[in-house]
C-alpha cells in the first residue's frame, strides 16, 4: 500500500508541475514603454536618454556648444546627484553627494519625498543652481541652495567651484514635503519657490521662510527692492520675500517679469499669477487655496513643474504657442493620472481662456509621477520619477509627428471612474456612494434605479411619440441625434438601456429640449465605457474571480488535460509495477 500512495503522490506532483509550468506555453509580449504614455494628436514620444535614479528636474543649456561632448541639459536626482547630458547623449556625473539626507523609507512612501528639488542655469556666468532639503548636523531638516561655477555660455562636465547659501536658510526648519522646490534666473535675480513644510500657520508670516516666493541676487543676498526688505541681513526671511501665502508653489515660471505658480493644495490645486508683495492666503483650510486663483483643479492633480512656450516658438506648432505646460504628479492609485497639462492663459485679460487639457497622460497601472519638464532645442522633454516595467528610468522627448503614428492619445481613457471625475459627473450625481456635491441636481446613478427608470421611459408610448416628433425638428442638436434616437428604438432590453445612457452622456438634449444637464464634451467611446460601468453587475469575490478566470482559460484546460494524462500514465504505471512485484513474491 505504501507503494500505491507513493505512486499517487508522484502522479499528483507531476500534474501540479505541468500545470505550474503551463505558463511556458504562453508567450509574454515584450514591454513597449510607449504603452505607458498617451500624447496629443500630431505628436510622438522619443526616448532620449536612460539610466537615472529618481530624476527630479531638468534644465537645458540655452545655447549649447557645437561639440559632441558639450553639455546639452542637466538632470537632478532626488538623492543628491546631478547628471549632465552632452550633445551626443552621453551622461556624466556633474556632482554627487551634494547633501546629507537619508529618508526613513524610500519612495513611494511619503517619507521619501525629500531631497533635491530644482535646478536652474545662468549662462551669462556659467552658474548652475540646485535647491534641496537636507539634514543639518543636529539632524534637523533645512532648505538650501548650492551655486556651481562652470564655463560661461557652454557650461562644463564638472564644476570649477561651488558656493552654498546655507546661512540664509539655517534658522528656519523645513519638512519632508513642501520644502524648497523650483528656481529660475531672471537677469541678475534668482527666484525660488518654498513650500510651507506642513506649517500652514506660518505661510502668511513674512518673518517665516515657509510658504513663500523668495527673490535674491545671484550671490544669495536679498534685493533692496523686495517688498518687505529692511536691511541686508541674509538671515532674515522678510528681506527675501517676494510673495507669501502658498502651500507648495513647486511649479513656478517667470514670463517677461511676471510670476506664475501652480500651487498644490490638499484636495484642490490652483494656477495663479503672483503679484509683488501680495498674500495668497493659504491658512490650512481647503477653501483658502481657491483665493486669487486663475484656475482651480478639483480634485488635485499635484503640480510639479511649470513651463511656458513663447509666441515666437516653432517647437510644437502654432496651436501651442503662448501656452503653459504644467507637469503633474497625480496619483495612479486614486485615479488622478500623472502627465503634462496645457493651460491657455490670456496675458492681456489675465484669465484662463479654456479648460486645461492633458497634452501627455500616463496610462500605466504602476505608480508614477511626472516631475521634470523642460523645453529643449527640438521638443518638450519630461522625466517620470519611477522606473517603468522594464526597470528603466528615462528622459523622454515629445516632438511633432506629421504621420500621426503614435498609438496612444490622452482622449483614450479606459478607466470609467477617471472619465466620471474629469467630466464632472460627481458634481450632480451620486455614483456608488461618491459625489452629489452639487446638491440634488441629478438622481443617484445606481444600476437598479437606472434600469427601472430608463425601462419605464422606453415602455411609455408618449415618450416614443416624443422621440418621433424630435426627428422632425430641423435644428441642432436634434438633426445630428436622429441616428441616436433610432438606435434606442431599434434595440431591446439592456442594449436599449445602454444606448440610452450613451446618448444622454454625449448630448443631453437628444430626447429633451429642456434638459438642464450640461454637455460634458464626452466622446461616444467614453460614454460607452461609462455606460458599461454603470450597468455592471456586482463584482465576484476574489476567489470566485480567480476560479472563473482559470475555467475560461483554454491554456489552463490544455495544461490540466496534459497534467491529467501524465498523472494517469504515471499512476497506472506505478500500479502495474506494484501488481507485478506482488505476483513475483507469490
Amino acid at each position: 500500500m505504501k507503494l500505491i500512495w507513493r505512486v499517487i503522490l508522484l502522479g499528483t506532483l507531476a500534474l501540479l508541475g505541468i500545470m505550474a509550468g503551463s505558463s511556458a506555453f504562453a508567450q509574454t509580449p515584450a514591454f513597449d514603454w510607449r504603452s505607458d504614455w498617451a500624447v496629443a494628436e500630431g505628436f510622438t514620444i522619443v526616448e532620449d536618454t536612460t539610466g537615472y535614479q529618481f530624476p527630479s528636474a531638468i534644465a537645458f543649456v540655452p545655447e549649447p556648444g557645437p561639440h559632441p561632448k558639450d553639455p546639452l541639459y542637466f538632470v537632478t536626482e532626488l538623492r543628491g546627484a546631478i547628471k549632465v547630458v552632452t550633445n551626443d547623449r552621453s551622461i556624466y556625473t556633474f556632482a554627487e553627494n551634494v547633501f546629507q539626507f537619508k529618508p526613513a523609507e524610500e519612495l513611494p512612501s511619503g517619507q521619501g519625498q525629500g531631497g533635491m528639488g530644482g535646478i536652474c542655469l545662468d549662462p551669462d556666468h556659467g552658474y548652475v543652481f540646485v535647491t534641496f532639503l537636507y539634514n543639518d548636523a543636529n539632524g534637523r531638516m533645512r532648505n538650501n541652495i548650492v551655486r556651481y561655477q562652470t564655463k560661461p555660455g557652454v557650461f562644463g562636465l564638472t564644476p570649477d567651484s561651488f558656493v552654498a547659501f546655507t546661512e540664509t536658510f539655517a534658522n528656519y526648519e523645513s519638512g519632508l514635503a513642501h520644502h524648497i522646490g523650483s528656481c529660475q534666473v531672471v537677469g541678475e535675480q534668482l527666484f525660488v519657490g518654498i513650500g510651507e513644510a506642513w506649517q500652514p500657520h506660518l505661510a502668511r508670516d513674512p518673518d517665516q521662510m515657509v510658504g513663500k516666493i523668495y527673490r535674491m541676487d545671484l550671490d544669495g543676498r536679498p534685493l533692496p527692492d523686495n517688498p518687505f526688505y529692511v536691511d541686508d541681513d541674509i538671515t532674515k526671511a522678510r528681506n527675501y520675500v517676494w510673495a507669501s501665502g502658498f502651500r507648495n508653489p513647486y511649479a513656478m515660471r517667470i514670463v517677461d517679469g511676471r510670476v506664475f505658480v501652480g500651487d498644490n493644495g490638499v484636495g484642490t490645486d490652483r494656477f495663479v499669477e503672483v503679484r509683488r508683495g501680495e498674500d495668497y492666503a493659504w491658512n490650512g483650510q481647503e477653501n483658502s487655496i481657491h483665493l486669487r486663483a486663475a484656475y482651480v483643479w478639483v480634485p488635485s492633480l499635484a503640480p510639479t513643474t511649470l513651463q511656458y512656450l513663447p509666441p515666437e516658438s516653432t517647437l510644437l506648432g502654432p496651436a501651442n504657442v503662448g501656452r503653459f505646460f504644467l507637469g503633474v504628479a497625480g496619483s495612479v492609485r486614486r485615479g488622478k493620472m500623472p502627465g503634462i497639462v496645457r493651460i491657455t492663459y490670456d496675458m492681456e485679460r489675465e484669465r484662463v481662456m479654456a479648460v486645461p487639457d492633458y497634452f501627455l497622460r500616463f496610462r500605466g497601472k504602476q505608480e508614477q509621477m511626472v516631475v521634470g519638464v523642460a523645453f529643449g532645442p527640438d521638443g518638450l522633454y519630461f522625466a517620470p520619477i519611477y522606473a517603468n516595467q522594464a526597470g528603466q528610468t528615462s528622459v523622454y522627448k515629445i516632438v511633432p509627428d506629421p504621420a500621426n503614428s503614435y498609438p496612444y492619445r490622452p482622449t483614450q481613457v479606459e478607466d470609467p471612474r477617471q472619465i466620471i471625475r474629469e467630466r464632472g459627473c460627481l458634481g450632480c450625481h451620486q455614483i456608488n456612494g461618491d459625489g452629489g456635491f452639487g446638491g440634488a441636481a441629478g438622481p443617484p446613478l445606481s444600476r437598479e434605479l437606472l434600469i427601472a427608470n430608463i425601462q419605464a421611459r422606453l415602455n411609455n408610448a408618449q415618450y416614443r411619440q416624443l422621440l418621433a416628433e424630435l426627428d422632425n425638428v430641423e435644428e441642432e442638436p436634434w438633426v445630428s441625434t436622429r441616428a441616436a434616437r433610432a438606435a434606442v428604438l431599434s434595440a431591446e432590453g439592456e442594449a436599449a438601456i445602454r444606448q440610452w445612457i450613451i446618448n444622454q452622456i454625449v448630448e443631453p438634449r437628444w430626447d429633451n429640449r429642456g434638459s438642464q444637464m450640461p454637455n460634458l464634451g464626452a466622446s461616444p467611446a467614453e460614454a460607452a465605457i461609462v455606460a458599461d460601468y454603470l450597468l455592471a453587475r456586482p463584482a465576484q469575490s476574489d476567489w470566485m474571480a480567480r476560479i472563473t478566470t482559470v475555467l475560461r482559460s483554454r491554456l489552463a484546460w490544455l495544461a490540466f488535460g496534459a497534467g491529467l494524462a501524465a498523472g494517469v500514465i504515471v499512476t497506472g504505471g506505478g500500479i502495474w509495477l506494484w501488481h507485478r512485484r506482488r505476483r513475483s513474491r507469490l
